[in-house]
């Protein structure tokens, strides 16, 4: 970022996104700072601006004496200069690209869009894609954002608001990366968070139902579209053709001139594997390319991550770099992601599994897997529906219990604004099975100490969608969380002494 921002580039940087609507006068030269956030106003000569759910109040006078103008989509009540926009939201990733010095040009960024399995296809890539690059790679993910070994920190959001993305990318640049991992959320094309990047390389892995709601997508068709979007806007484009609109993609890539690679365990595709094992243990496969043939080792259970590794792997070798080589091989067969399909093995009280299926096709696929797996004992779930978003979430949780589970403990799982004893009465009604033995215990880590209780030695328990999320979103605070792996692990050293 140079010194200062502009005040004739906001001008043309609005204009060319297509938002500038009206500028008032006595606009300042040069600002100090950009923000959007009134927490963090610091600086005298700061650009501030207004999106979302904006109060009047915030604007105290001491805030009013840091802030020398505001962009906004409605007129502030303020005799401070304003840039008026149609789109706030386009207005404030164009700005935040433009303020950190545009560094979405200087990395080459890959981009993965999938129901469920985002995380982990790009820890997958970032494993082997930050090995080949000598660690000049960066992953952005639900998890964690790691920019280098000494930088790195928990995520927030999938895919974070567009002037944080922006700010970490020119800390990733800074830090001496060059490539770029990163998971896109639906929810960032709808509120145009990743507005004006381009992707290198981009790839769809899944799509079912989900994120419908007042305050998300409105129909299956819109969130179908915003997945899209990383087809419209990547050079290349993996899609796995396995699913049901795998194809769909492929084709809506190659309309906007992307070159577009399918890949395949069960049709013809320009990428094809085989598996020769997929269990609790371990999976091993072989992947086949341009006439060549490789096989693969990965540590983490699960045929459906398979395919998240395969896609990984295709997305590496499109942008040049060779998967097969042994560094990159050793990094996806070391690979363990937090809070994903992490095995907890106890002495009396079954096997435990820890994942952060948060929908009802990732808990219905991860529950067939480890029937197929685990047999002879109870399924046990123990699993909340977050709030104010994924209402859809709520019913299919209810459907998949009757269908696949003995006994669930239903509880808290970030309820926003919302009570969770209403949302879990939402996925009581959709339980139809009266074989269910149903239980609700609102504090987490109390619900599973009971059904850790309840477990015995050849029981399954899933202790599903936190995994290793450090926070309980309530009531727009970030209260502290344990996280499921801990919460068991202790109670079970607590009453197993291990």
């Amino acid at each position: 970022m140079s010194e200062g921002f502009e005040s004739l580039i906001v001008g043309k940087t609005l204009r060319e996104a297509g938002v500038l609507l009206k500028q008032t006068s006595n606009m300042p030269a040069v600002f100090q700072d950009l923000q959007f956030d009134t927490r963090k106003v610091t600086k005298t000569g700061t650009l501030f601006v207004v999106k979302g759910d904006f109060k009047a109040d915030y604007l105290t006078a001491d805030l009013l004496e840091k802030i020398s103008a505001f962009v906004c989509s409605q007129p502030i009540h303020t005799k401070k200069p304003q840039w008026l926009v149609s789109d706030s939201q386009i207005a404030l990733a164009s700005l935040s690209a433009a303020f950190f010095g545009h560094p979405e040009k200087e990395l080459i960024i890959l981009g993965i869009t999938g129901t469920k399995g985002k995380t982990s296809s790009s820890y997958m890539a970032y494993a082997m894609l930050d090995q080949l690059t000598d660690h000049r790679t960066a992953l952005f993910s639900t998890i964690d954002t790691i920019i280098s070994p000494e930088l790195h920190f928990k995520s927030h959001l999938t895919t974070p608001e567009s002037y944080e993305l922006f700010k970490n990318m020119r800390l990733a640049i800074e830090a001496g990366d060059r490539y770029l991992v990163m998971e896109v959320s639906s929810q960032s094309y709808l509120k145009k968070r990743v507005f004006g990047i381009h992707f290198q390389v981009g790839a769809f892995l899944n799509i079912s139902p989900d994120h419908i709601g007042v305050n998300e997508h409105p129909t299956f068709a819109d969130y179908i579209a915003k997945k899209k979007m990383l087809a419209e806007n990547s050079d290349i484009f993996v899609s796995n053709i396995d699913d049901a609109h795998g194809q769909e993609f492929i084709e809506h890539a190659r309309s906007f001139g992307a070159k577009a690679l399918s890949i395949s365990e069960m049709h013809p595709s320009d990428v094809t594997f085989t598996i020769q094992r997929a269990d609790l243990d371990q999976s091993l496969f072989t992947v086949s390319h341009d006439h060549k043939e490789t096989r693969y080792l990965l540590d983490i259970p699960g045929s459906f991550n398979i395919y998240n590794a395969v896609t990984a792997i295709t997305m590496v070798e499109a942008i040049g770099f060779d998967p097969s080589k042994e560094n990159a091989k050793k990094a996806l067969a070391d690979l363990q992601i937090p809070g994903r399909m992490v095995k907890i093995k106890t002495r009396s009280h079954g096997l435990i599994i820890v994942d952060y299926a948060h929908n009802g096709q990732s808990v219905s696929t991860l529950l067939t897997f480890l029937k197929s797996q685990h047999q002879g004992g109870r399924i046990i779930i123990v699993l909340g529906s977050p709030g104010d978003k994924g209402e859809d979430r709520r019913a299919q949780f209810g459907q998949v219990i009757s269908e696949m589970v003995d006994v669930a403990y239903l509880t808290t799982d970030d309820p926003g604004s919302e009570n969770p004893h209403v949302i879990n009465d939402q996925i009581r009604a959709a339980i139809t099975n009266p074989k269910v033995e149903l239980h609700e215990e609102l504090d987490r880590v109390e619900a599973i100490h009971l059904a850790i209780d309840q477990a015995g030695p050849k029981d399954l328990l899933l202790l599903a969608a936190k995994g290793d999320d450090a926070f309980q979103k309530t009531n727009r605070i970030d209260v502290p969380y344990i996280g499921d792996r801990k919460a068991a692990l202790q109670y079970l050293a607590e009453i197993e002494k291990i």
